[in-house]
C-alpha cells in the first residue's frame, strides 16, 4: 500500500523562500531595539550640542585671529577687483591674480577690455577654467560698466546683480571690500564650511545660509566677518584636514575633532601672525572710504 502523502507540502530543495519568509527571518537576524537606540542615541548627541556658538564669544576670538582681514585678490580699483571675482568662480585665488596683471594691462579700463576680441580675452584667461563663459562675462561686464553705469562699478546691490557673471556673493564681496557697503555676508565654500561647523546654520544653499549669518550677527560686522570666515576656512579650518588643535573658536565648536593647545588667546596670536604674513601685498577687506 501506498504511504499516504503529508498534508502539508514541503518546498523543494532548490525552492526560493516567499518574500514573507525572508522579511520574518530578516527581522529575527536584527537585535530588537536597535533601531529605537540608534535614534535616541543620534537624538542625545543633538541635543548636547550648543545650538550655535556663542555670537559676541565668537566674533571676540575671531576678532583677535584675524583683526585685518584681507582679499586675497590682487586689484587697484572696484573694477579691477569685480574682473577679479568674476574670474575666481570655480579657480584659485592664486591663478587669478596670475592671470589679471595680463588683462589690465592689455586691456587696462572697460571701455578697453568691452572692445577687446573675444578670443584673445580667452586665450588670456585660460588657465581660469569656463574661459570662453569667463572671457564673455567680463567683457559684457564691461561693456555694461560703460553703457549704464559711466565705466563705474554701481554701488547697490540691486544694480550691481544685473552686471553680466555677478551674483549676490560676487556683489556682495565688490561692495564689501571696494567700497565698504554692507549689503550682506559672503558665503562662499569656506564662509559656509566654518559656519556649518559652528552650527551657525543647519542650510546648504549660499543664499540661505547668508540669511541665517545675517540674523545671528549684526550689519556692523558683516564686512569683516565675511572675510574673516572665508580666511579661516581656507587657511586653518579646511575641508580635509582641520586644525583644531590651533584654532582660536575649538571650544566654541561643536564639530571640533581634536583638544585645544594652550589658551584661545595664544592661538589667535598666532593666527594672527600668520594672517599678517599673508595679508602681504594686498588689500584690507575693509577699505579707506574717505579715499573711496
Amino acid at each position: 500500500m501506498a504511504a499516504k502523502k503529508s498534508a502539508a507540502v514541503q518546498p523543494s530543495r532548490g525552492a526560493k523562500p516567499s518574500a514573507s519568509s525572508r522579511r520574518k527571518s530578516k527581522q529575527k537576524s536584527k537585535p530588537p531595539g536597535t533601531r529605537a537606540s540608534t535614534r535616541k542615541a543620534a537624538l542625545a548627541r543633538t541635543k548636547a550640542r550648543p545650538e550655535h556658538a556663542d555670537p559676541n564669544e565668537l566674533l571676540l576670538r575671531i576678532d583677535k585671529a584675524i583683526p585685518n582681514p584681507h582679499v586675497e585678490l590682487r586689484f587697484d580699483s572696484p573694477w579691477q577687483l569685480l574682473i577679479a571675482v568674476i574670474l575666481s568662480a570655480q579657480s584659485t585665488d592664486r591663478m587669478v591674480n596670475l592671470v589679471t596683471p595680463e588683462i589690465f594691462r592689455r586691456w587696462p579700463t572697460p571701455e578697453a577690455l568691452a572692445a577687446a576680441p573675444q578670443e584673445e580675452v580667452e586665450v588670456v584667461v585660460k588657465s581660469t577654467g569656463f574661459f570662453r563663459n569667463k572671457a564673455k562675462a567680463i567683457r559684457g561686464a564691461s561693456q555694461m560698466l560703460v553703457e549704464r553705469f559711466g565705466s563705474a562699478v554701481p554701488r547697490t546691490l540691486a544694480e550691481l546683480v544685473e552686471v553680466p557673471g555677478v551674483a549676490r556673493k560676487t556683489a556682495n564681496v565688490v561692495l564689501g571690500a571696494a567700497y565698504g557697503l554692507s549689503t550682506g555676508i559672503v558665503t562662499d565654500t569656506h564662509a559656509m564650511r566654518v559656519a556649518q561647523r559652528l552650527a551657525l546654520t543647519r542650510k546648504e544653499a549660499p543664499e540661505k545660509i547668508e540669511a541665517d549669518l545675517c540674523r545671528i550677527f549684526s550689519e556692523q560686522h558683516w564686512i569683516a566677518l565675511s572675510h574673516q570666515l572665508v580666511l579661516h576656512g581656507r587657511h586653518l579650518c579646511t575641508a580635509r584636514a582641520p586644525n583644531c588643535t590651533r584654532c582660536a573658536l575649538n571650544e566654541l565648536c561643536p564639530s571640533r575633532q581634536a583638544p585645544p593647545q594652550g589658551t584661545w588667546q595664544e592661538r589667535a596670536e598666532s593666527e594672527a601672525n600668520d594672517m599678517a604674513e599673508r595679508a602681504f601685498g594686498f588689500s584690507r577687506a575693509l577699505p579707506n572710504l574717505s579715499a573711496s
